[in-house]
């Protein structure tokens, strides 16, 4: 009885890591830079795996999507191949 709950347990957080996986890869927001506070240009940047956007303060949304992965910054490129995890220090 005991193996049949701990089996439907991992069976359960399996399934939840196997959406949390397909959840952050089609997420665009990996790397974030807030220029928000900025005079000059008030806008808010966010790249994704697949996309780059930028939202401005009107809220206007503008992507553009990656077309090939020579075109992505070196930790992009190796985030796409590779599969890792989001960017923590932006930049």
């Amino acid at each position: 009885m005991s193996v049949t709950i701990c089996q439907s347990m991992g069976f359960v957080v399996a399934a939840l890591g196997v959406g949390g996986i397909i959840a952050s890869t089609c997420m665009d927001q990996w790397s974030t830079q807030d220029l928000y506070n900025n005079p000059v240009t008030a806008v808010f940047n966010y790249q994704g795996l697949w996309r780059t956007c930028v939202r401005e303060s009107s809220g206007f949304t503008e992507c553009r999507a990656y077309f090939t992965i020579l075109g992505l910054p070196g930790r992009a490129q190796q985030r796409q191949g590779t599969g890792g995890g989001p960017d923590t220090i932006s930049g």
